[in-house]
């Protein structure tokens, strides 16, 4: 499929997944796009177990292994050649429970190895690398001892950041509490973009954190406040889109551009999706998965790639 962009870019059909998969978090790791978990039809529209990667030069997907439990919303997260999967939620028994964990797991040849857990279960944040550190920003964790539904779960500001020498340790709290936001690393600042809050829905709230003084300060909020968005860094700039809106339902289709300091339209998706990933290889902006409806319905196999 051809679609225009700006100047010389557009878009074109990539590999598309073995299956189609939503909520998820991928990973550039060695030249690899990996995807772990998610929510997938081939799963009942529930959480899948399995690991796929996509070999960017040979434009080919392949089987990594599976992880110990289906789940979704893992975060996934390369530091220093190695391969973190980061907190997400259990599928349970019938693959669509809720079940926060604090469970982190590092890829070591054909399986998945325990790593340091999370100081809490999260999942619905972002995982950012930045200064051989994962930083760990908001997300949802459980509000008592019920931790198996949606309801369960509140929004949380915490801001954790990993080493495996250290562990991980607090950081300055993420300004606002809220989960399914967006992230990118520019230069030595961690964006964190839209999201939604579960008493008051979908917020354009955009923070910055600066390494440099470990602190936050605000960001030009983003032109369309969505749960489930995706962001990346591409050709030096913040791109990011996509995303939902439960009421009126809707899931976004524009790609915006952080240039300046401001946020503008830099072009249209191919197709609508939230729940998605943006993964920037080769030079190439890839486009991953996600849904095209609200919620768990329409999940995409579809790979786009824009250049």
């Amino acid at each position: 499929m051809q679609g225009a962009a700006s100047g010389d870019a557009s878009w074109r059909e990539g590999p598309r997944t073995p299956y189609a998969v939503q909520e998820i978090y991928p990973a550039l790791h060695h030249a690899v796009i990996w995807i772990a978990g998610g929510f997938a039809p081939l799963a009942a529209l529930g959480a899948t177990h399995r690991t796929i990667g996509l070999d960017v030069a040979a434009g080919k997907w392949r089987d990594g292994p599976h992880l110990p439990t289906p789940s979704h919303h893992v975060q996934l997260a390369s530091l220093n050649d190695e391969l973190y999967a980061i907190g997400g939620f259990m599928g349970g028994e019938n693959r669509r429970r809720w079940i926060c964990t604090p469970r982190v797991l590092k890829l070591a040849g054909d399986a998945w190895v325990e790593a340091p857990s999370l100081p809490r279960p999260i999942a619905e944040g972002i995982a950012l690398v930045h200064g051989g550190r994962i930083h760990l920003i908001g997300g949802r964790s459980p509000r008592g001892a019920a931790n198996r539904e949606w309801e369960d779960q509140i929004d949380v500001n915490d801001h954790f950041v990993f080493t495996p020498e250290s562990g991980w340790e607090p950081a300055a709290p993420l300004p606002l509490a809220r989960n399914s936001h967006a992230g990118v690393v520019l230069g030595d600042e961690l964006h964190i973009i839209s999201g939604r809050t579960v008493e008051n829905g979908q917020t354009p709230a955009h923070h910055i954190y600066d390494s440099r003084t470990a602190t936050w300060r605000n960001g030009t909020e983003f032109p369309e406040a969505r749960g489930g968005i995706a962001a990346a860094l591409w050709r030096d700039r913040i791109v990011a889109g996509g995303g939902e809106v439960f009421a009126p339902g809707s899931v976004g289709d524009t790609l915006y551009e952080f240039v300046d300091g401001a946020w503008q339209r830099l072009t249209t998706l191919p197709t609508p999706r939230h729940g998605h990933g943006f993964i920037t290889a080769g030079g190439a902006l890839y486009a991953l998965g996600g849904s095209r409806r609200p919620s768990a319905g329409d999940t995409l196999s579809r790979v786009d790639v824009m250049r």
